[in-house]
């Protein structure tokens, strides 16, 4: 009977979607969730409720923007990381829990969160200056905790992107194949398919929790092939 009446009201939230899609969506934050369970609990803790139709409704009457269908319910199961008022630089283990992960070599780092809605509009209001026309309707999705990696969801095609090291120039790098997105219609977008895409992979082992310095973090570093080799110099492996 609970479980009844649990997804009866499942149903009722979300009914204005397609279940095929909504489906896809939770089985996509099931399987980052149940890893992060495993893997990495600190990180699963910063995930946040899923916003409501209302609040993603209001961001994209303030932001003049539609986002894409799998987007929408995307955010209505997580509304990203919360983001507390920190400093990062201050709080390196705080920083390292960005859900989508990062690397480091040598001064530089980098590693990725998937930003709340309150933090999407911050951040694209404080970018608005790389799309003076804003004819794309490219928005800030995720953000790096010190701020020098960007991905930017463009809600008129769908497409994810990732800025480069010439993002101040506009220069950016779609994520996902332009022909998957465009595949099926309103059925899925390149944050759905990226997302889907990162969550096998850490599944499989690509991408793994390490440990520096006491810091615990997603390391982008492929551990598994087909992306990564091995070799054995001087008899070190």
């Amino acid at each position: 009977c609970g479980m009844q009446a649990a997804y009866k009201t499942w149903q009722e939230s979300f009914h204005m979607y397609p279940l095929p899609l909504v489906r896809r969506v939770k089985s996509c934050w099931d399987a980052i969730k149940s890893w992060a369970s495993e893997n990495f609990p600190e990180l699963l803790s910063t995930l946040q409720r899923g916003a409501s139709e209302s609040e993603i409704n209001e961001m994209e009457q303030r932001m003049e923007v539609k986002f894409p269908l799998a987007t929408r319910i995307i955010y209505r199961f997580v509304n990203g990381q919360e983001i507390k008022d920190f400093d990062f630089f201050e709080n390196e283990q705080l920083a390292s829990l960005g859900l989508i992960g990062g690397y480091s070599f040598y001064d530089h780092s980098v590693n990725v969160h998937l930003l709340p809605l309150s933090e999407i509009f911050r951040k694209t209001m404080q970018l608005a200056f790389l799309f003076p026309s804003n004819k794309q309707k490219c928005v800030v999705m995720a953000a790096s905790c010190h701020l020098n990696k960007f991905f930017f969801l463009d809600c008129s095609n769908s497409q994810l992107y990732v800025g480069t090291g010439n993002l101040a120039s506009g220069e950016m790098m779609p994520c996902v194949p332009k022909e998957l997105v465009q595949a099926v219609p309103n059925q899925q977008d390149a944050l759905l398919l990226w997302l889907e895409e990162y969550g096998r992979h850490l599944h499989k082992g690509m991408y793994r929790v390490r440990k520096e310095q006491n810091i615990k973090r997603i390391s982008l570093y492929p551990e598994t092939s087909p992306l990564c080799t091995t070799a054995i110099t001087n008899g070190v492996q």
